[in-house]
């Protein structure tokens, strides 16, 4: 077997990175002119990592086009990256409550719950997507990239079958290459790797990931020299690669090409998720060149930077620990318990925006409403485009009386995420309270012709129906809801409700 995993690793990861960008970019499903060149404009934000520009961007982009999947897609992903994690979870959440199908939001998901561990739940999810686009070989390449990242030998399967449906795709050939050399079976994987160059070479826009993934494999082989043609020439068709930079700098590396090998590496200083890699390489290279001082300052901040990862994984897996183990007690509904548990987190840590935010809702429960909306203050002075954070705190005003107050943040949190149904029941609710029952149902029947409808809303659509005198109209509605869910407890005590406010009158 195999024990040199860089090439695999850089793959998946490299891939992963990519997975709902590229979606978004290269994918034929919404070629749509304008549109389409507007939301790949915002991709290409993401990708260079202006995250609150793109979010800002996305944000419009979804008012104008709010059932627009791949608007809420890449939505998600700049919200998981900056750390609405619970947000860009709901946002897909939505999108598959209406589009249960969409493979655009099914591989998000899966690749949200990798990240956050549930590796279990990230193969259902791609496993889904077969069974809906069996003739997708971009699905079993995602399903490829997780096995492989897994390290299980399905890996090859998968992307043997992607190759089967798309014959002609050089990094299909090159995937089915990087599982053999995972597998350890060097001849297959250079058969396979040799078959990949040369569609590479006749394709429309050679791919750069090919030539790279060739050049690990080379490096990985101690073919150092033949390794550093393949990454200049992905290097030609990505001046940006970084993966390739680095990869060079370690084949010029192992061939003692010291000079050539500093400048390279210290180009590749800019990317701060590899910073301590390549001060290990720096440093190697320093003491080869007799640079002393230089090779101690370099060793020196790696260090740093491995301590503080170190620290910092150390200090996230705790706060996970005491997050889940608080989140356990709101479960069981001992809500003085866990707001005393948040409470000692955010004392030691107040950072730790989550926790702001479930505290509010402890001590929303336990009716401390103005202490959940200082809680929510916080929470949303550090989280302005949480949808979630504005709907509770519109939730809260709202049992405060202050409609208006409470109407301005389920507004924000409409124009954050236009599916978000408990924005416009919230915004509807608003209307309600003031008696102001034709703009409520104005809300509530549109809310009722879009996929995003729910029992709430329609037994408020009901109530204000009935409160504006259209006692017709309101008992039509109720037996609709009751057609499409007879148990529906809430809507048969209204229907007796409705029933005793008619023999009264």
């Amino acid at each position: 077997m195999c024990t040199h995993t860089g090439l695999l690793d850089m793959l998946t990861i490299r891939r992963r990175t990519l997975l709902l960008l590229a979606t978004v970019l290269i994918t034929g499903a919404f070629a749509r002119g304008t549109e389409n060149s507007r939301l790949a404009n915002i991709a290409n934000l993401a990708a260079q990592k202006h995250w609150s520009e793109a979010a800002q961007q996305v944000q419009l982009y979804r008012q104008a086009y709010p059932e627009s999947i791949e608007a809420a897609v890449l939505q998600s992903e700049i919200w998981l990256h900056l750390g609405l994690l619970s947000d860009a979870s709901g946002i897909l959440q939505r999108v598959l409550a209406i589009h249960p199908r969409s493979i655009e939001a099914l591989s998000a998901s899966a690749e949200l719950s990798r990240r956050l561990g549930d590796r279990s739940t990230a193969e259902a999810l791609l496993l889904r997507c077969t069974r809906y686009a069996p003739r997708s070989a971009e699905v079993w390449q995602r399903l490829g990239d997780l096995y492989q990242y897994l390290g299980r030998k399905e890996a090859l399967a998968a992307f043997q079958h992607a190759h089967t449906l798309a014959p002609d795709d050089p990094l299909a050939e090159a995937d089915v290459a990087a599982a053999y050399h995972q597998r350890g079976e060097g001849v297959q994987a250079e058969y396979h790797f040799r078959h990949a160059l040369h569609l590479n070479e006749g394709a429309a826009k050679p791919n750069a990931m090919v030539d790279y993934l060739y050049a690990e494999f080379l490096q990985d082989s101690n073919q150092y020299q033949q390794s550093l043609l393949e990454y200049d020439r992905s290097l030609q068709r990505d001046p940006a690669f970084t993966d390739a930079h680095l990869g060079r700098a370690k084949s010029l590396v192992r061939l003692h090409e010291w000079a050539r090998a500093e400048s390279e590496l210290r180009g590749c200083l800019k990317d701060e998720e590899r910073n301590i890699a390549v001060l290990n390489l720096l440093t190697k290279v320093a003491q080869a060149e007799g640079k002393n001082e230089d090779a101690q300052r370099y060793s020196a901040q790696a260090e740093q930077f491995s301590n503080d990862a170190v620290a910092e994984k150390a200090l996230n897996n705790q706060i996970a620990s005491l997050l889940q183990n608080t989140h356990a007690l709101t479960l069981r509904k001992q809500f003085a318990e866990a707001a005393e548990s948040y409470r000692q987190l955010l004392d030691e840590h107040p950072r730790v925006s989550e926790a702001w935010l479930h505290l509010a809702q402890c001590h929303a429960e336990l009716g401390k409403l103005d202490a959940a909306q200082s809680d929510l203050q916080h929470f949303l002075s550090m989280e302005p485009e949480s949808a979630s954070g504005h709907v509770l705190f519109g939730r809260i005003l709202l049992r405060q009386a202050q409609t208006q107050a409470a109407r301005n943040e389920f507004v924000h949190a409409q124009q954050i995420d236009p599916l978000f149904a408990d924005a416009r029941v919230g915004i509807a609710a608003s209307y309600v309270m003031e008696g102001n029952y034709v703009e409520a149902i104005h809300v509530l029947r549109n809310l009722a012709d879009s996929p995003g409808a729910t029992g709430e809303s329609q037994l408020m659509l009901t109530e204000a129906l009935f409160k504006n005198h259209q006692r017709t109209e309101a008992a039509q509605e109720l037996n609709r809801l009751l057609k499409h869910d007879p148990s529906n407890k809430a809507a048969l005590q209204m229907k007796v409700w409705l029933s005793q406010m008619g023999t009264e009158h």
